[in-house]
């Protein structure tokens, strides 16, 4: 035969598969696929196998070769394979990989495993003939059994949809918060969960997510709603999230109702709204109190005034004239005038500490502590009172205002330890978990728990004049200022044991013991 001559086609046994040049790069082609690829005749009969066959399937080429290719299918699908067959020979089509059918393969130990086939014509000179890639997606699977069981367990409601706005899976949560049942929603528009007023605009801002799908966390500032199976509507937050698959990219939306939220919202709103309007009725009531106080104030001072100055002219020009009863009444409203006085001094004072602005700054509370001491000591030479004052006490605080009350609790403790022995007053700090908390201490008469509440009320005092002199309003102050420098204050003590007041203020470092 001359080179010209054109050779015959080669007939290959196996399979009756018919073998020429071109056909022969096919079988090469069909070696190098990743995937089993198996051909088949019109009679179901296996003409054409590669190597990742074999080692799916578990089978050599030569058992493969010429036999029913039902040996690769489970036997409980056996019966109905050929039906199958002929139909798609009846309409020969490309059916791609992954087209949502649930197939199994059976190996030759009898193993089944999950498979993705994907069937294609090819025609040859000997007929047509079907090539079917087979792959084995048992990780894929598993992997998707765990992705649901994820998906199951979510807190949230969750929502998968694909590039059209389709519904292509939902959890628990979605068919409890929208009350669909999950056949009503896969497959469906995901607009049906949407509000109605709001669907119209719905598929534009899908088409922007999936153009530049990113990450959408919980909470982006968007007021959201949902709708229910039922019509009702509800406020929503959902964070969005692409996932990239084989079928393209899928977004994953987590919803939350957050109904209980927007009510506890509205409520504080509620809340704060009254607490301004209770504010600006208090500040205007303080206003009025202190109004009043100094105009009471001002128009009792006249005729006190007077009464003192009658008793002094009474005293000194008629004196002489008066028995002893007389002089005693006389004296009586003397002191009651001065008492009065008093008394309506420290009420402009207590209205001047509710109404002065404060100006912080760093105060060095040792050294004012002692100054009050010594200027006690010096007003009462007579009396020898051990004091103990810690070093490097500081506070962030009114310089005038915390003058006011280290005054008032050093003279508190300074006259209830009048008729002890040996007189103790110490100013010191401790701490409180965490925080710093001064305290003015004395070893005087102390005072009875149970009436621990009326220390700081204004005018109410728990011993009488006749054993300690004062007007009431001393600690009344004092909370009051340690109220404006956001600070507490409270007082322990007994009967006869002495007194503590503890009391916070801003700032300052921790000293040590004089």
């Amino acid at each position: 035969m001359s080179a010209g001559d054109e050779m015959p086609p080669r007939e290959v046994e196996q399979g009756g598969w018919i073998s020429s040049p071109a056909e022969d790069n096919f079988r090469a082609l069909l070696e190098a696929a990743p995937d089993a690829m198996v051909v088949v005749d019109g009679r179901g009969r296996i003409v054409l196998v590669n190597g990742q066959t074999e080692r799916l399937f578990g089978y050599t080429r030569e058992e493969l070769l010429g036999g029913s290719i039902d040996v690769l299918v489970p036997e409980r699908f056996r019966t109905g394979h050929p039906q199958h067959r002929q139909h798609y020979f009846g309409d020969l089509r490309t059916r791609p990989m992954g087209a949502g059918l649930d197939l199994s393969a059976r190996r030759k130990d009898g193993t089944e495993f999950p498979a993705e086939i994907s069937l294609a014509p090819l025609p040859t000179s000997a007929g047509t003939f079907v090539t079917a890639a087979v792959r084995d997606v048992t990780e894929r699977r598993n992997a998707d059994s765990r992705f649901r069981g994820l998906l199951e367990s979510a807190p949230d409601a969750m929502v998968i949809v694909d590039s059209r706005g389709r519904i292509v899976l939902v959890n628990a949560q979605t068919e409890k918060l929208f009350g669909y049942p999950r056949a009503e929603l896969l497959g469906q528009p995901v607009e049906m969960l949407v509000p109605e007023k709001y669907r119209g605009l719905h598929p534009g801002h899908r088409a922007d997510y999936f153009a530049d799908p990113k990450v959408r966390p919980m909470g982006s500032g968007l007021e959201l709603h949902g709708r229910r199976k039922d019509g009702s509507e509800f406020p929503i937050e959902i964070s969005l999230s692409p996932l990239d698959t084989r079928e393209g990219t899928l977004v994953s939306g987590a919803i939350r109702d957050i109904s209980q939220r927007k009510e506890a919202e509205e409520g504080l709103r509620r809340a704060h709204r009254e607490l301004e309007r209770r504010t600006i009725q208090l500040q205007t009531a303080n206003r009025e109190l202190e109004a009043f106080s100094y105009s009471v104030a001002h128009d009792l001072r006249a005729p006190i005034r007077g009464m003192n100055g009658f008793a002094q002219v009474l005293l000194a020009d008629y004196g002489d004239k008066l028995d002893a009863d007389g002089l005693d009444c006389l004296k009586e409203i003397h002191d009651n005038a001065g008492r009065m006085a008093s008394l309506i001094d420290a009420l402009l004072s207590l209205a001047r500490v509710a109404r002065s602005d404060l100006h912080p700054d760093a105060v060095d509370l040792t050294a004012l502590a002692r100054g009050a001491l010594a200027t006690l000591a010096q007003a009462d030479p007579e009396r020898l009172v051990e004091t103990v004052v810690a070093d490097g006490l500081m506070a962030d605080v009114d310089p005038p205002l915390v003058r006011v009350l280290i005054d008032n609790l050093l003279g508190n403790a300074w006259k209830f330890t009048a008729k002890v022995a040996r007189p103790r007053i110490e100013v010191g700090e401790t701490f409180d978990r965490g925080e710093r908390v001064l305290f003015v201490r004395d070893n005087g008469a102390g005072f009875d728990m149970a009436f621990a509440g009326k220390l700081f009320a204004p005018f109410q005092r728990l011993h009488t004049v006749g054993e300690f002199p004062g007007t009431g309003i001393g600690l009344a102050t004092v909370q009051r200022i340690v109220h404006r420098h956001g600070g507490w204050i409270r007082a322990e003590g007994a009967v006869g044991g002495g007194a503590t007041f503890y009391f916070t203020l801003p700032g300052g470092l921790r000293g040590g013991a004089a």
